[in-house]
């Protein structure tokens, strides 16, 4: 079904104030939250855990904002990018920039994975930007400070392809979205003489732009590159665009292989992922962390320095020794390539991954709700945090209780689904098919330990 027949859904992805107002909108949102933010901070790290939820600024962006953006992707593709205000300024400063080529480097996908790492590691459990709203105002700073100095320096919308990590978060998920955004009769691309969705001439006009992410749409394979952002469909003299639905997952079962930076970036958030849902319940979380902790304490460390090595275990670590195990086991009567055992095993872990990152907006999103009256008081929410600390205030949590049941049903149904998917992928994927009968069953077995761990982890915490 062709979602561009819808008369509303045409005017507004035609229309030449989109997607600029709503980016606008979200520029002047994301200026109110930097505003929010700034010069709340503190040095106690009981209140700073509170402070996350009462100031209304930090409230929005990691309860809401991020978690929403993550099941956006999963569920509808790279809307988001659609309407993201760092595209806007990105592409406007690539028009009075210097247009450099885009070095090798970014284009292969590791800088965009080691500056992932580096937020995630550094930023998130090093630095705390996720429960110091000064911290985060700042973070939300320097993501746009990037995304201007890239785009005054290489050419097109670097930052939003090669750089950027929400998009490239969206990327992976965005192959589970049971929407697609492609050319609608190829025969009619074949004809065109002008190619006015990729000319030259066309990349730095406002609206109706070319495609600035290095894309071709009639031969777009997967949804991981295109931001959705409807330049394209404005450029086209043919009006030969397409917004789709299709089956969950369609990706998985063509040629989708992915780039060795994208195995990294995968390894990673499936680390992060493991540490989000094994948290929830004391006894998968002992032994999760039982490793960084010992270590920590072998080194004599603590506070930020101990939550950086943990992070280094937990998230580059243990994944690491989880691939190369995989690898070895599988290359022990097998001939096929540890590239392509790594980058099949990259695949099978996205479901399973995906369905935990869901479950984790869900339940956060869900949890902070009895925080929303004091914050809308409160904008800074320092003494609210200060008075939840001392226990003369007591919040109300009846809502997340009567919420608990049915979350806990959508969990354990997100998890099936994610079973399904991935045998479903097994079974189907092109990438399966250059594996032998050895390698298979590695895989197969590690992924189910995998996806195992969750479901009892859900189970216990859950149940």
């Amino acid at each position: 079904m062709n979602l561009l027949n819808v008369r509303w859904i045409r005017s507004l992805l035609t229309s030449r104030w989109f997607p600029i107002v709503p980016q606008l909108i979200m520029l002047v949102i994301l200026g109110l939250l930097v505003a929010g933010g700034i010069g709340i901070t503190t040095d106690d790290a009981a209140l700073a855990k509170i402070l996350r939820n009462t100031n209304l600024a930090n409230l929005l962006v990691w309860s809401y904002w991020f978690p929403l953006v993550v099941v956006a992707g999963i569920l509808l593709g790279r809307v988001w990018c659609m309407v993201c205000p760092m595209e806007l300024v990105t592409s406007l400063a690539s028009r009075i920039g210097f247009r450099r080529k885009v070095p090798q480097l970014f284009k292969s996908g590791w800088v965009i994975t080691i500056f992932y790492t580096l937020i995630l590691i550094v930023g998130v459990h090093t630095l705390a930007i996720h429960r110091q709203p000064h911290r985060m105002a700042l973070y939300l700073l320097m993501l746009m400070g990037v995304a201007v100095l890239i785009g005054l320096i290489f050419e097109k919308r670097t930052f939003c392809t090669h750089v950027c990590p929400v998009g490239y978060l969206l990327g992976p998920y965005s192959l589970i979205s049971p929407f697609e955004w492609r050319a609608d009769d190829l025969s009619v691309c074949k004809a065109c003489k002008t190619k006015d969705c990729i000319a030259k001439e066309n990349h730095y006009r406002i609206g109706g732009r070319s495609c600035t992410s290095n894309l071709y749409p009639a031969t777009i394979k997967d949804n991981r590159g295109c931001l959705m952002c409807t330049q394209c469909l404005k450029a086209c003299p043919s009006d030969n665009l397409r917004l789709s639905t299709r089956r969950a997952f369609f990706d998985f079962f063509g040629a989708l292989e992915l780039r060795a930076a994208e195995v990294g970036f995968v390894l990673l958030m499936s680390g992060f992922v493991v540490y989000e849902i094994l948290s929830e319940w004391p006894v998968s979380k002992a032994i999760l962390t039982w490793v960084p902790r010992h270590l920590a304490d072998a080194l004599s460390i603590t506070g930020a320095a101990a939550s950086f090595v943990s992070a280094i275990v937990m998230f580059i670590v243990f994944p690491v020794i989880l691939l190369l195990v995989v690898i070895g086991l599988a290359r022990i009567r097998s001939e096929v390539s540890s590239g392509v055992i790594a980058k099949a095993f990259a695949l099978l872990l996205l479901p399973a991954m995906a369905a935990g990152h869901l479950l984790k907006a869900v339940v956060k999103t869900n949890s902070r709700i009895p925080y929303w009256p004091y914050a809308l008081s409160d904008l800074a929410g320092v003494e609210t945090a200060q008075e939840i600390l001392n226990k003369s205030l007591v919040l109300d949590k009846s809502v997340p209780k009567a919420l608990y049941p049915a979350i806990s049903v959508f969990a354990a149904a997100i998890f099936v689904s994610a079973l399904v998917a991935t045998l479903l992928i097994f079974r189907k994927s092109a990438a399966m098919k250059k594996l032998d009968t050895t390698a298979k069953v590695v895989l197969f077995l590690s992924v189910f330990i995998y996806w195992s761990i969750f479901a009892l982890t859900i189970f216990k915490w859950r149940f």
